[in-house]
Parts: C-alpha cells; structure tokens; sequence
C-alpha cells in the first residue's frame, strides 16, 4: 500500500529503526522539539529488538507521525516469514509479538509500505518492491531503485548504516554522508541511519533534517542513555547480545 500525501514540507526530519529502544526515542523527540520542524517522518522498524515496543509506538502515534512499515513491525504483528530472521532477532521478535498491546497492533497493521509526499518518497528499504525489503548496498542496488521511483529524493532505512547515493544523469556518486548540497539537477537516494541500532560502530542515534531554503541535507548524531536502554533489555530477559551492541554500535 501506497499513501500519497499532497505538499512538499520544506523544513523536516526523517528517522528510522526505533527498534524498541525508549531512550533514543525520547532523545531523538526532545532533540528535533527543540528546532521546530515543519514535518516528521519515520522509516519503520518502530519495534523489534529492543524492550519498550508498546512505548515507541505510543510515542509515534501520539504524535501522529507519518510512518511506513518496516520488515520487523510486519512480522511482530503478523509472525509470518519469522524463520529468516537470526536467532536472537527471532526470539525478540516472538518476546514483542506476545506483548503488543491490540491498539498498536492495529497501528502496526495499518502502516503504508511507501509514502509519497511532494518531492519525496518514505520507505523502510527500498522502493523496489517495498513488501520485499531489499537492501540498497550496492551501485547495482542503488541503480535498480532509482528506476523505481520518480521523485527527487527518497529516503530508505533497514540497513542500520547511514549513506547517500546521487544520480546526475546516469552517474552515481556517494558523497560523505555529513552535509549534502542538495542539487534539483540530481536525484537521491539517502539511507537514514538507526535511532534505536545504529550500526557503523558509533553508538549515538542518526536521523536526517533537510531545509529546502538552504538546500542542505544533514545527517546529525546525538548521544542518548545507551545503558537505560541496555537495563531494560537484560530486566526483560532478551537476549544479552542485543544490550551488548548498543554499546558498540553495531
């Protein structure tokens, strides 16, 4: 399912992968309160792995934050296709399932695969087939998605790892992701990074902020109470590896 939204917001921030983790969250909520976008945008994932699922959601649909699903938030609804997930990531996802609340079951349940909006496409990971949930990490990836899409930027999550491909005719480029000079000559595909389970051995959260009136693009990295999150995960008796990751940011 597909939501198209009218308008391009001109001031915003796109997060990804909450993954259960109440202190990013938080963290992240206060952070982006405090500059007074215009619009806000989750990539999925909001559950999964970490020990607050009911939580995160609360906070998301409190907020009415515009959200697409992500393959976690499908299969704790749903726990089907849960046999291609690793053994730990398997026995988070069952310890979510048995404690979702029915209203955020509802909510996860209703989530679009893709959201367009303006000059912009929101999906989990990648808009090739979103129900699929490839992953973007090749120039092979990143060129099969481009065709898949026609808006100027689309921002995915899933991977964990933070990255922007630009397409200038048919050449792609993979600048630093820090600051992007964003370009209406080009086309974008930016990869988020995690709020909940950041993966490129930097423990602090990402999430992205884009303001049109100054065509920048940034990626920005903010510290939250890793060890909350790591108590609470070893309070509920999840598996150790995923307190232990949050720290290693991997």
């Amino acid at each position: 399912m597909t939501i198209d939204m009218p308008g391009s917001p001109s001031r915003f921030v796109v997060f990804s992968d909450v993954h259960g983790n109440l202190p990013a969250l938080d963290t992240l909520l206060k952070e982006i309160d405090s500059c007074d976008y215009e619009a806000c945008f989750c990539l999925g994932d909001v559950v999964g792995y970490g020990a607050n699922p009911n939580q995160c959601c609360d906070r998301i649909v409190s907020r009415k934050i515009p959200t697409v699903m992500g393959n976690h938030d499908y299969v704790a609804v749903m726990l089907e296709d849960v046999e291609y997930f690793n053994e730990v990531a398997r026995t988070a996802i069952k310890w979510t399932h048995e404690r979702l609340v029915p209203e955020h079951v509802d909510f996860l349940k209703s989530l679009p695969h893709r959201i367009d909006r303006g000059d912009f496409t929101f999906v989990h990971a990648s808009p090739f087939e979103p129900p699929r949930w490839h992953y973007v990490l090749t120039r092979s990836d990143a060129r099969l998605n481009f065709d898949a899409f026609d808006k100027w930027i689309c921002f995915v999550g899933h991977s964990h790892q933070a990255f922007v491909v630009e397409l200038l005719g048919r050449e792609l480029t993979c600048p630093d992701p820090e600051e992007i000079e964003l370009d209406r000559e080009k086309r974008y595909i930016v990869n988020v990074g995690s709020v909940g389970q950041p993966r490129d051995h930097n423990p602090d959260l990402c999430y992205v902020s884009v303001d049109l009136a100054e065509n920048r693009l940034r990626f920005h990295r903010v510290a939250y109470p890793v060890h909350e999150a790591q108590r609470a995960i070893i309070q509920a008796g999840l598996p150790m590896e995923l307190a232990d990751r949050l720290g290693l940011g991997w």
